[in-house]
């Protein structure tokens, strides 16, 4: 990153952009101000354009993906990027990704795969660059639990 091994650096991170109007200006102004430095996309959410326009006005910032599989308030949901018939275990009744971890944990990793792969795509073909990658909700810590219950009835 250009600076000595020895130097203390403070990211202070902007997540959830995209997912509402209100969460995109405010942090656009942080960004403007020098207050805000990295930040993260959630593809899936309503006002992903709206900051996709500005990420791509603005390639030197440092934005992510927050990788979505979840949707965790009451009145305000959104689904998946691809069709809801592609990925039917990550969506609730609704047609909405669910707001459980614990629905992604059960869900199939085929459709998982698919999900993110397409987030990823989609934030491409808006022109967003993304500098890294983060987990809305933790949701895909829980296949770290998943797998290591697997490995260890295996290696039984």
């Amino acid at each position: 990153m250009g600076y000595p091994r020895s130097a203390k650096l403070l990211i202070i991170h902007a997540d959830d952009l995209g997912l509402s109007h209100s969460e995109n200006q405010a942090s656009i102004a942080c960004f403007e101000k020098g207050v805000v430095n990295s930040g993260s996309v959630m593809v899936p959410c309503p006002w992903f354009p709206e900051i996709a326009a500005y990420s791509v006005a603005h390639p030197q910032l440092d934005l992510g993906l927050h990788l979505t599989l979840t949707s965790e308030w009451k009145p305000y949901r959104w689904g998946p990027v691809l069709p809801r018939t592609d990925v039917p275990s990550l969506i609730d009744s609704g047609g909405f990704l669910s707001n459980n971890c614990q629905v992604v944990a059960e869900a199939k990793l085929e459709e998982v795969e698919k999900e993110l792969r397409a987030q990823v795509d989609r934030a491409k073909q808006f022109g967003i660059d993304p500098t890294h990658f983060d987990i809305h909700m933790n949701s895909l810590l829980v296949f770290l639990e998943r797998f290591t219950k697997t490995a260890v009835h295996i290696r039984r």
